[in-house]
Formats: structure tokens, C-alpha cells, sequence
């Protein structure tokens, strides 16, 4: 079978992580669409998908429901289970984000390359 990880090779960990995130919102809200039909692209709490995730975020629903051949509000309970593990387990072997203070020690790292070794300025 088809691995998440196939379909995600060589695209931007921050797109997938992306896609990943609205994928399992919408497998959880897939049985409850075609009553409230709300985009489960909108979020309040995560800003607005690439294109790039968008259009991974699609081609990911098309793998799972191609391959269990019906949409996801059909799935059964072990089915949508299924799936959020095999969501789980490849969002968890993406690069790891880096942490806040690995993003500052990089800058420091980065502005103390780029002084002037006269000045000490950029």
C-alpha cells in the first residue's frame, strides 16, 4: 500500500505538517459535512494553509478514500481509527520544528557570522 510518506516526499515539512492538520480535521468532521458543510480549512487558531498544503491536503483525502473506496463520512469506527494512526505515524517522523531558542540561537549564530570583524556592525 501507498504510504503517507510517498505522498509527501520532497514537499516542505511545514506544508505537510499543514496538510496533516487538516486532514484529520477533516476525517473528524467528514460524517457531520453534508449537514453543516463548514470548509475545514477555516480555523481560528491555525493561520491559513499554503497552497501548496491546501492542494496536499486534497490529494491525501483522494489517497484515503480512493483507497478505502468511499468517501471518509462513510467510514466505520475501526476504519476512521485506522487512519489517524496511519496520520499519527507519519506526522511523527517529520522534521521536527525547531523550538524557539533554536531559532534564536541560530540567528545570533547567523548575525555574529556576519558582523564586520573591525566594528562588530553588519
Amino acid at each position: 500500500m501507498k504510504k503517507f510518506k510517498e505522498i509527501i516526499e520532497g514537499v516542505d515539512a511545514l506544508d505537510a505538517r499543514s496538510a496533516f492538520y487538516y486532514l484529520g480535521r477533516y476525517l473528524k468532521q467528514a460524517e457531520h459535512y453534508s449537514r453543516y458543510e463548514k470548509d475545514f480549512f477555516e480555523d481560528d487558531y491555525q493561520s491559513k494553509p499554503s497552497e501548496e498544503a491546501k492542494k496536499l491536503t486534497f490529494l491525501l483525502i483522494d489517497f484515503i478514500e480512493s483507497h478505502q473506496g468511499k468517501k471518509a463520512s462513510e467510514f466505520t469506527d475501526e476504519e476512521y481509527i485506522f487512519w489517524v494512526e496511519q496520520l499519527d505515524d507519519a506526522e511523527s517522523k517529520l522534521e521536527p520544528e525547531p523550538t524557539k531558542d533554536q531559532i534564536e540561537t541560530a540567528n545570533s549564530v547567523i548575525n555574529e557570522l556576519f558582523q564586520s570583524p573591525l566594528t562588530g556592525k553588519n
